[in-house]
C-alpha cells in the first residue's frame, strides 16, 4: 500500500510541475505540446516562396519550421517560373537541403505547358533533388491521358505529384483516384471567394489543398484558415498580396495551423 501511495504522489507531483512550467513559459510551449499531440489531425501548410535562394525570408521559414515542426509540409522551389539554366544552382540546392533537414517536402515548379521529362529531371536528378513536382495549371482541362507519362516518371524517381488546377474541376477526382496525382490544390483565388470552395467528400484531407490570397490581417488569416480546415482540406497557404514576399503574419499562420483541427 505504501508503494502505491508513493507512486500516486510522484505522478501528482510531476503533473503539477508540468502544469506550472507551461503556465510560466506561456502560450508557445502549450501550443507546441498540443501540436505534437494532434499532429495527424491539424492543418499542414504549403508555402509558395517565389523569391531568390539567398533572400533572408528563407530564414523566417526555417525558424518557423523549427519552432512548429511538422506543420510546414511542402515548399515550392521556383528558380525562374520553372527550371532556370542547365541545372539547379548550388544556392537552390542549399535551400532544398535546409528544408529537407527540417522534414519539409520540396516541390520543383513546372507549368503545364512546360511539362517534360527534362524539366522533371532538372529538379529530381539534381545532386540535392526535390521530393516531387508542383505541376501548375495541370487538370484545368482534362489532360490525364497525356499527363500520366509525366506523373509516372516522377513516381518512378520516388517523388510525389502535386497539381494545381486552381479550381475543383470535375476531372480532378480522376487525377487522384487514378493514382497519377498525390495531392491537388483545388482553390487558388482571392480569400473573399473562399465560400466557392467545392470539396470532394470521398477524398481524404491529405489529398486536398487550398491557397488563399489578398488576406490583410492576422484575424482574417485565422478566420480563413479555420474555414478551410472545417471543410476537410488538409493543406493550406494564406498569403497577403504576392508570392514574392511572405505575409506579415507568417509566423502566426504557422502557429495557428499547428493547432487548427481538420474536419475528418
Amino acid at each position: 500500500m505504501k508503494k502505491i501511495l508513493a507512486a500516486v504522489f510522484v505522478a501528482v507531483a510531476l503533473t503539477l510541475v508540468l502544469f506550472f512550467y507551461i503556465k510560466m513559459q506561456g502560450n508557445d510551449v502549450s501550443s507546441d505540446m498540443l501540436a505534437n499531440m494532434t499532429e495527424n489531425q491539424t492543418v499542414k501548410m504549403i508555402v509558395v516562396p517565389y523569391f531568390d535562394p539567398y533572400d533572408s525570408q528563407w530564414n523566417q521559414i526555417y525558424e518557423a519550421a523549427d519552432k512548429y515542426p511538422a506543420t510546414i509540409k511542402y515548399v515550392i522551389i521556383n528558380p525562374c517560373s520553372g527550371p532556370c539554366g542547365d541545372s539547379l544552382s548550388e544556392d537552390w540546392q542549399s535551400v532544398i537541403a535546409n528544408l529537407k533537414h527540417r522534414g519539409i517536402k520540396t516541390l520543383g515548379y513546372v507549368f503545364n505547358t512546360s511539362e517534360s521529362m527534362k524539366n522533371i529531371d532538372y529538379y529530381m536528378k539534381s545532386p540535392v533533388p526535390t521530393d516531387g513536382i508542383f505541376f501548375d495549371n495541370e487538370s484545368s482541362t482534362d489532360n490525364l491521358k497525356n499527363f500520366k507519362q509525366f506523373s509516372d516518371h516522377v513516381h518512378s524517381l520516388g517523388g510525389l505529384v502535386y497539381i494545381n488546377p486552381g479550381y475543383n474541376f470535375p476531372q480532378v477526382d480522376s487525377y487522384i483516384t487514378s493514382g497519377s496525382t498525390d495531392i491537388a490544390n483545388i482553390h487558388e483565388i482571392e480569400s473573399d471567394k473562399s465560400h466557392h470552395i467545392l470539396i470532394n467528400e470521398q477524398l481524404p484531407p491529405a489529398k486536398l489543398s487550398v491557397i488563399l490570397g489578398n488576406v490583410t490581417s492576422r484575424d482574417e488569416m485565422v478566420s480563413k484558415l479555420t474555414e478551410v480546415a472545417s471543410k476537410g482540406i488538409g493543406t493550406v497557404y494564406v498569403y497577403a498580396d504576392s508570392y514574392s514576399t511572405l505575409p506579415p503574419f507568417f509566423v502566426d499562420e504557422v502557429r495557428q495551423a499547428s493547432v487548427t483541427p481538420i474536419r475528418q
